[in-house]
């Protein structure tokens, strides 16, 4: 055959194999090209979104059952508790040089060396905890409907508020600047809101809970009765015989440098006392000048002795007047006098006052210290002119009826008392604080009239404190049964616990998003 269908030759076939072989190495690179375009697209889009403030306030992070948190959220709660277990640290002696590096990130430094569990994992399995509890008081408060009384939605409007009063004392331009320095580039004020109702709502459900048992006079009386060991204030005189000291007027020789010379000279001193004056006639020979009856007197409730063998001596049925013994400390031994026992069967009381205190006068300020004739002088000058201060608003209050509208008009300009109106309620004989319920023990002078039997609304006094200076007091009258208030508070907040802990929780689970939180 010839022509147009005769066979190519050799040559034009290398030709055509050459030219195919050259397209197929431009598609190969461009294909890789591409590739590596849509791979730092796509690096560049995910870092693009870690650092979006818009996706860390959407995707959720972790759920909790049914309830979801972003990233700004987590984080909230994440800063707010290293801020408290950092906070609480630092309280105790030395305890905050074991905290992080606070310009490091938490997730780069080991918390415990052991298990390799880092700052971050030890903070965020606390916040967890928080977190699944709050969650669970949350889900009961919707499923029971309960919702804020206005009161308590002023209330977020309030610290909305403060927020934004502290971001312009500050110098931020807006809140949610503030917001942002305080925990993280992704929080805004609408995300801070939305947590404040979170968490009010949890509180305020779960105070709601609390309040709601009723328990009737004689399951109150009851309860204090079978915990009256921790509830009554024991009444006593204490005296240290530490290691290392020596009487007042002891030879050298006398000086107790162990804790079998301590105890045999408590047991010694234990042995010559039979009453109180015994008592104190042996403080006085071993404290020399230091001696100061008012120090040897404690009144404690029973449930806040650390040492079990002080409470079960002092708590015991046959315990009276006049007993002694000895009990052994780290710092030597202790000789204890009981004096009496109190079943806090008394109303609590209130009342408000006039302050006029005493010009403080520092024995530093003058060559001899307390010596100095000019600081003697200083003194009395001091204390006339505080009578003659007291006698002045007296005089007015009883010229102007001697009543508790009469103290509230004098207030403003006559008191050196910074309280709201000068107004004290819930003062008990020894101070009880919990969660939810505070009383509170005022100097002695005052508390003796306080505590009369014949006081009465309306009484009113000019009381000489040996703290303060004078008071214009006006008895407001009396408040709930002390023993029976701190019985209550305790009964309540058995229940309210039992309850928490039978709230249905789920375990938090990390979404595949938690690469978006920043610890």
């Amino acid at each position: 055959m010839s022509g147009m269908f005769e066979p190519k030759t050799d040559k034009a076939s290398r030709k055509i194999a050459q030219t195919q072989k050259e397209t197929k190495e431009k598609k190969k690179k461009k294909i890789i090209t591409i590739t590596i375009i849509v791979v730092l697209v796509l690096v560049s889009a995910l870092a693009i979104t870690i650092n979006s403030s818009f996706i860390r306030r959407t995707l959720h992070v972790v759920r909790i059952g049914d309830v979801g948190f972003t990233a700004a959220e987590f984080e909230y709660f994440f800063t707010s508790e290293f801020a408290d277990y950092s906070e609480f640290m630092s309280q105790f002696q030395g305890m905050e040089g074991i905290l992080p590096d606070p310009t490091r990130p938490l997730s780069g430094q080991i918390f415990d060396p052991q298990t390799g569990e880092t700052w971050a994992d030890f903070i965020t399995n606390r916040v967890f905890s928080n977190m699944v509890e709050t969650t669970a008081m949350y889900k009961a408060a919707k499923t029971d409907g309960f919702v804020l009384t206005q009161e308590q939605v002023d209330g977020i409007d309030e610290e909305l508020a403060m927020v934004s009063i502290q971001a312009m004392i500050s110098g931020f331009p807006s809140s949610d600047m503030l917001l942002q320095r305080m925990f993280g580039n992704s929080m805004n004020e609408r995300i801070y809101r939305k947590i404040l109702e979170f968490l009010f709502i949890s509180r305020f459900y779960s105070e709601h809970i609390r309040e709601s048992f009723v328990y009737t006079p004689d399951a109150i009386n009851t309860y204090y009765s079978q915990n009256k060991d921790e509830l009554d204030v024991f009444n006593f005189r204490v005296l240290d015989i530490n290691i290392a000291i020596t009487d007042e007027n002891a030879d050298d020789d006398d000086i107790i440098s162990t804790a079998e010379e301590a105890r045999e000279r408590a047991m010694q001193v234990a042995a010559g006392i039979s009453n109180e004056d015994d008592f104190l006639r042996a403080v006085r020979e071993i404290e020399g000048d230091d001696f100061d009856p008012n120090n040897t007197l404690l009144r404690m409730q029973g449930g806040w002795f650390d040492d079990e063998e002080i409470s079960s001596w002092l708590s015991d049925s046959s315990r009276v007047t006049g007993d002694v013994t000895v009990i052994d400390a780290d710092y030597g031994s202790t000789v204890f006098f009981f004096i009496s026992r109190d079943d806090n069967n008394y109303r609590t009381t209130g009342f408000r006052q006039i302050l006029i205190s005493r010009e403080q006068i520092d024995p530093m300020d003058f060559p001899g210290g307390t010596e100095d004739p000019d600081y003697k002088t200083a003194l009395e000058h001091a204390d006339l002119e505080l009578s003659e201060r007291a006698e002045l608003v007296y005089t007015l209050f009883n010229a102007m009826g001697r009543n508790e509208q009469a103290l509230l008009d004098l207030i403003d300009e006559h008191s050196d008392d910074n309280s709201e109106g000068g107004l004290y309620t819930n003062i008990s004989k020894v101070p009880y604080q919990s969660a939810y319920i505070q009383t509170m023990r005022v100097v002695i002078e005052i508390e003796d009239w306080l505590f009369n039997e014949s006081r009465q609304i309306g009484d009113s006094e000019l009381i000489l404190t040996e703290a303060f200076g004078y008071h214009l007091v006006f008895f407001t009258g009396e408040g709930d049964i002390f023993s029976g208030l701190m019985a209550e508070d305790r009964m309540r907040t058995r229940d309210h616990n039992e309850w928490v802990e039978g709230l249905p929780r789920s375990t938090p689970v990390k979404t595949a998003a938690f690469i978006l939180v920043h610890v």
